[in-house]
C-alpha cells in the first residue's frame, strides 16, 4: 500500500515536538487578549515574530502561515541539540521547508544602527524598510507599530510575549515578517535583528542605544509556498497546536489595526 505525500505530511505534523503551553501566560486568560485562530487580524505576534498579512488573505491562509511559524519556533526552541542562535535558525527553517515552504535564500550580516540615543524599536525601522523593500508598502503595519510603541503600555500582552520569546541563548532576536499573496503563491519575507547581551535582558525593544553597543546582526530570509498546500494542512496544524495558540499568539491593538486599515 502506497503512502501519499498528504499522509506523510499529516504524520510529520502530528509528531512535531512543539512542547507545552506557557503556564505563566495561561493561568489567567482574562488578562490576555485571547485570539480566534480562524479570524486572525492583519497584524499579529506569533512568539518572536511580528507578522503583517495582506487584507485580502483568507482566514485559512492566515491561520496556516501563523501556525507554520509557531510550529517552527517551538520545535527549534525545544530541540536539545540546538545550542546557538545559528542552529536555532537552521532548525526553524528546516521545519518550515518540511511544511511545504520553499526556502528562497537569505543570510546574516553584521550591521550598525544608523543612529544612537534612540530606543531599539526606533533605531530598527530603517533596517526593516530596507529589508522589506516594496513588500506590502515596506511592512507599513509593522513600522507603524514600532513607531507607536513608545506610546503603548510596555506591559501589554503582545509586547511582553514578543520580547520574552525573542530571548534565546545569549541574544535577543526579533523577527518581522511580511506576507504577500501573488496569484496562487504565498511569499514570506522575514527580517530579523539579533542583539547580544550587552543590550540588556529586560524589554530590549525599549533599550536606549549608546555608541558602544550600536552593532547588531541582521538576517533576511525569503520563503514561498502554494496557497492551496498551506490551507490543506490547516486542520492538522490546528489540531497539533490548539493548546499553544493562547500562549504564543497575540493580536496587535485594535486602534493600531483600524488606524492602519484606514490609511
Amino acid at each position: 500500500m502506497l503512502v501519499t505525500q498528504r499522509e506523510i505530511l499529516r504524520t510529520y505534523i502530528a509528531n512535531l515536538p512543539v512542547g507545552a503551553p506557557l503556564t505563566s501566560m495561561t493561568e489567567d486568560t482574562s488578562a490576555i487578549n485571547t485570539i480566534d485562530i480562524d479570524k486572525l487580524p492583519d497584524g499579529i505576534v506569533t512568539g518572536s515574530n511580528l507578522i503583517q498579512f495582506p487584507p485580502d488573505a483568507s482566514p485559512e491562509l492566515k491561520s496556516s502561515v501563523a501556525l507554520s511559524l509557531l510550529a517552527a519556533q517551538r520545535v527549534a526552541t525545544n530541540d536539545p541539540v540546538v545550542l546557538s542562535p545559528a542552529q536555532w535558525l537552521e532548525r526553524h527553517n528546516t521545519v518550515l521547508q518540511n511544511l511545504n515552504w520553499r526556502n528562497e535564500g537569505g543570510g546574516v550580516a553584521k550591521s550598525n544602527f544608523d543612529s544612537i540615543n534612540l530606543a531599539v524599536h526606533q533605531a530598527i525601522i530603517p533596517f526593516l524598510l530596507a529589508a522589506f523593500g516594496g513588500a506590502v508598502a515596506a511592512g507599513a503595519l509593522i513600522v507603524t507599530a514600532l513607531k507607536q510603541l513608545q506610546e503603548m503600555d510596555k506591559d501589554s500582552s503582545w509586547i511582553t510575549l514578543f520580547d520574552r520569546q525573542s530571548r534565546r541563548f545569549d541574544v535577543t532576536e526579533y523577527q518581522f515578517s511580511v506576507v504577500q499573496v501573488v496569484g496562487d503563491t504565498v511569499h514570506l519575507k522575514v527580517a530579523a535583528a539579533r542583539l547580544n547581551a550587552s543590550f540588556g535582558k529586560t524589554q530590549v525593544l525599549f533599550f536606549k542605544l549608546k555608541s558602544q553597543n550600536a552593532e547588531f546582526e541582521q538576517a533576511n530570509q525569503s520563503f514561498s509556498a502554494e496557497a492551496a498546500m498551506l490551507t490543506e494542512m490547516n486542520a492538522d496544524l490546528k489540531v497539533k497546536l490548539m493548546t499553544l495558540t493562547k500562549s504564543f499568539i497575540r493580536s496587535l491593538p485594535d486602534d493600531l489595526l483600524l488606524g492602519d486599515a484606514g490609511k
